[in-house]
């Protein structure tokens, strides 16, 4: 009994060091002046990507200026108050992942990535003519949660922040903006950019697709994380 209370005041503490974690989150993010709202714009030659380990990815153009604020709020934040590991590469530049390899799919050979490369580029020109380059994905909120799977199908908790969405604005004010929000820095540009141009040289990219890790089953299985 005394060891079945032990475990369950562990796990309650467990459970309320994450809430505080996120609650600190969603406090330094709500913290004036706000954050506002803006578009993730699929990047503008090549938005259909494969990234390493084989993942399909839908690619933006760069983390635009207030998510960019958003980070380094963060960032500023973490020795003090989050303790929050540090950032990997991989979220340093803004994706979706849309699919992975399944576990024991044998590994592409030379003209499959090849093929499939150029299957990518050209639907990466259908989506980007579907798109005006003023509009995009709206962001208009940020949340912060702790998942159960790395997909995020499943999750623990959610705490939702919204962004600053300036509707009482006259429509001139907003698309300002709204382009202007949504316009990454150069620097940003230029992380994506050297990202999708490591599969110019397919035979020099093809090891890093094929790379073990990151298959389906990583994003469904069990893992609790923030």
């Amino acid at each position: 009994v005394a060891c079945s209370r032990q475990q369950q005041l562990a796990t309650m503490t467990a459970q309320e060091c994450s809430l505080t974690t996120l609650e600190a989150v969603s406090d330094i993010l709500s913290q004036a002046p706000p954050i506002a709202a803006c578009h993730l714009r699929p990047h503008p030659a090549c938005c259909l990507f494969i990234s390493w380990n084989g993942c399909i990815v839908l690619v933006y153009d760069g983390f635009p200026p207030p998510l960019v604020q958003a980070k380094m709020r963060i960032t500023n934040n973490n020795d003090v108050m989050l303790r929050l590991k540090e950032e990997n590469f991989g979220s340093k530049w803004p994706k979706t992942t849309l699919g992975a390899v399944n576990d024991g799919a044998d590994e592409l050979s030379l003209e499959q990535f090849t093929r499939l490369r150029d299957i990518c580029n050209r639907y990466s020109k259908q989506i980007i003519n579907n798109i005006s380059t003023n509009n995009g994905i709206k962001v208009d909120s940020l949340s912060i949660v702790e998942y159960q799977q790395r997909g995020l199908e499943k999750l623990s908790k959610r705490i939702d922040v919204p962004l600053d969405d300036p509707t009482t604005k006259s429509c001139n004010d907003v698309d300002e903006d709204s382009s202007s929000n949504s316009t990454p820095s150069e620097e940003e540009q230029s992380r994506v950019n050297s990202v999708i141009s490591e599969w110019n040289d397919v035979q020099a990219y093809l090891p890093k697709v094929n790379a073990p890790g990151s298959r389906i089953e990583s994003y469904r299985q069990d893992f609790c994380g923030r």
